[in-house]
């Protein structure tokens, strides 16, 4: 590991952390658990053992329990104390472009390795990063929690359809029995949806919507799909090459493509008779972004199952995976007291 073990923790861990700190739980053991775990975490974090960066997907899923929303931002907060994932469109296109000049023959920039997924160094001193942001994070607590408009909440219902409609929609499709084959189909159906017919699809649907919010999602898509074809243009990657390029081993195996679509891959050929939750997906692209850059994440049950039990992602991304049980908790506590 790291000199900083880079954790990072999902809404489970963080909401009830949030609680014991509001003195929600109302039992004695999970209240002195949860708030000794969160003291043995800042203590790491400020004894620069532990880094725990935050991302934007922590943020969205606190609004979801308006109770406790402004308790779960402070958590989130102290413990990340400024350290960032970048946005995970960011991290995402990131590595399309590194593996366009691997597709080219050509060696990616030289540049730090944290640079990929982080806003800033996650291994340099907390002292760093502390004092000067002290207003800017409240401020940012502030701000968020001011009534949002119709459009911000238009947009956040859209969202979590989003979600509950693509997590239907993957159930219903036909399956392979042939895992590499069926792992082929979603990686290419995700490639189609980032660079290939599939986004243009979503463009003309929203241009069409009468909703004035749809245009605007519709002019948004286009802005960032043409910087991205700009970028890969100046790589190399021309309207001539593109097509070779989306087929290639270079693009299907970068890593958030490789994990979300063996994830998508086990639960259609495993879990068909699963109701899908609304967070489903979300959970599987969370993963998909944090797990090559961390020492250690937190999850569900069924999350880890998959990604322990039935892909082994665990030794080939080298990260610890912890779910939410007792007696995982309990390990991942046991862990985090030993790094302070």
């Amino acid at each position: 590991m790291s000199p900083h073990t880079i954790v990072y923790l999902d809404q489970h861990y963080l909401s009830n952390m949030a609680k014991a700190r509001l003195g929600s739980l109302k039992n004695k053991d999970d209240h002195k658990f949860w708030l000794s775990l969160f003291n043995e975490l800042k203590a790491g974090v400020l004894a620069d053992t532990i880094a725990c960066p935050e991302l934007e997907f922590q943020r969205d899923e606190a609004d979801f329990d308006k109770r406790i929303e402004h308790a779960v931002w402070e958590v989130i907060c102290d413990l990340a104390l400024g350290l960032e994932f970048k946005p995970y469109e960011t991290i995402v296109a990131s590595q399309i472009e590194d593996a366009a000049f691997k597709f080219l023959g050509k060696n990616p920039p030289a540049r730090e390795p944290w640079c990929a997924a982080f806003k800033s160094d996650p291994q340099d001193p907390v002292q760093s990063r502390m004092g000067c942001d002290a207003f800017g994070i409240k401020h940012r607590i502030e701000v968020h929690l001011l009534s949002p408009s119709k459009e911000v909440l238009e947009h956040d219902r859209q969202l979590k359809k989003h979600w509950e409609d693509t997590a239907k929609w993957l159930l219903r499709q036909p399956t392979f029995s042939d895992w590499h084959k069926e792992l082929s189909v979603q990686k290419s159906a995700l490639v189609d949806k980032l660079l290939g017919p599939g986004i243009f699809n979503v463009i003309v649907k929203q241009t069409a919507s009468d909703s004035p919010l749809g245009k605007f999602v519709a002019a948004s898509i286009i802005s960032k799909l043409e910087r991205k074809l700009a970028r890969l243009e100046k790589i190399g990657i021309t309207p001539q090459n593109l097509a070779d390029f989306l087929k290639s081993d270079e693009l299907l195996n970068t890593p958030y493509i490789d994990i979300y679509c063996s994830i998508n891959t086990v639960i259609v050929q495993n879990y068909r008779d699963r109701m899908p939750q609304g967070s489903d997906l979300a959970d599987v692209a969370i993963v998909a972004t944090v797990l090559p850059y961390s020492d250690v994440v937190t999850t569900d049950k069924f999350m880890k199952e998959i990604l322990v039990n039935r892909l082994s992602f665990d030794q080939k991304y080298k990260c610890e995976i912890f779910s939410g049980t007792k007696k995982e908790r309990e390990k991942f506590q046991g862990l985090t007291a030993g790094l302070k």
